[in-house]
């Protein structure tokens, strides 16, 4: 096991420098096996291996019976994060007047550490439930590609156990571009994508990987900034590939350079994909984009016209075919 230690975790407010960006993400970095993380499924749901550690995939959602009240919604949390980290927003689609069996998040790297939580929502939720699964706040930081096979088999079984074809995505830093190549890297998943929600995602790189990590970490040589090969071949020439029809895409994101240590100076707009209703909330933090409640409400809406886009074609096709 390796132990890296990178700066102090203390940082002055609010936080502008990568250095100590760094030292918030990356202290106490520990290099093994991340525990498993709690599974909150219908018991008839199906158990799915951890491609990479071998233990079941934890995470949350569904119901036994019924018809999902949307088109089923995938939540991917970030780096060093966990399902846990969407438990709010879960809350607020439920009062919103969706139902379980249409909300979804995996663990994709097993149990994650408290460096996911906002600051302006805490969920102690979340701290609790890390605790009676022994966690110690370690970090386990993985990668995107590490990943991949994880989400494609968690939709592909959301997809099979609600009935539904048609499916969404949210995520949030690193789960936007894992969501995105998981889509490359399946083509066969595009044409049933409604909408995508990227809330924070490092689409052309991040303030956190600078050359030093960029060797050591896997996931920094696929989201340096500067144009790192990995990325190229996600967006495409000229970020052609950045978006596609028919699903409908919006970004979420600070947009002022200071307030997400994610995304400092220059990188501020690295977030927003060409084609997308890129939206900038300036002075929110990285994690507070996730689940502050009128930025929910925001993207909740955008998933719910696209829904109901949706289901008017499926009624005319299905007129169409009834002729």
């Amino acid at each position: 096991m390796i132990r890296t230690l990178l700066y102090s975790r203390s940082c002055p407010a609010p936080a502008r420098t990568a250095a100590c960006a760094l030292g918030l993400i990356f202290s106490g970095l520990l290099q093994a096996a991340p525990l498993p993380a709690p599974a909150s499924f219908p018991a008839d749901f199906p158990t799915i291996a951890d491609s990479e550690h071998g233990f079941p995939l934890g995470g949350f959602g569904g119901e036994s019976g019924g018809r999902p009240s949307h088109a089923p919604v995938i939540f991917v949390h970030g780096n060093t994060g966990d399902a846990c980290n969407w438990r709010l927003v879960r809350d607020d689609f439920l009062a919103a007047g969706w139902n379980a069996q249409a909300l979804w998040a995996l663990s994709y790297n097993g149990l994650g550490a408290g460096l996911g939580d906002a600051p302006g929502r805490p969920d102690p939720r979340c701290a609790a439930e890390r605790e009676a699964a022994g966690g110690d706040g370690t970090r386990h930081i993985t990668s995107n590609e590490a990943n991949v096979e994880d989400l494609h088999a968690f939709i592909q079984a959301v997809r099979a156990y609600t009935g539904s074809r048609a499916f969404s995505l949210v995520g949030h830093s690193l789960g936007v571009t894992l969501a995105r190549r998981t889509l490359q890297v399946y083509p066969a998943l595009r044409p049933h994508l409604l909408a995508f929600v990227g809330i924070a995602g490092g689409n052309d790189g991040t303030s956190l990987c600078p050359e030093k990590l960029q060797q050591l970490l896997p996931v920094c040589a696929e989201v340096a900034a500067g144009g790192s090969p990995w990325l190229s071949a996600l967006n495409g020439p000229d970020g052609v590939d950045e978006t596609w029809p028919p699903a409908r895409w919006m970004t979420i994101y600070d947009g002022g350079g200071q307030a997400d240590i994610a995304y400092l100076g220059e990188l501020a707009d690295s977030p927003a994909l060409a084609g997308a209703d890129n939206r900038r909330f300036p002075g929110t933090n990285h994690n507070d984009l996730r689940v502050r409640p009128d930025i929910v409400a925001t993207y909740r809406g955008f998933l719910e016209d696209a829904d109901r886009r949706w289901r008017a074609r499926e009624r005319r096709r299905s007129r169409l075919i009834g002729k």
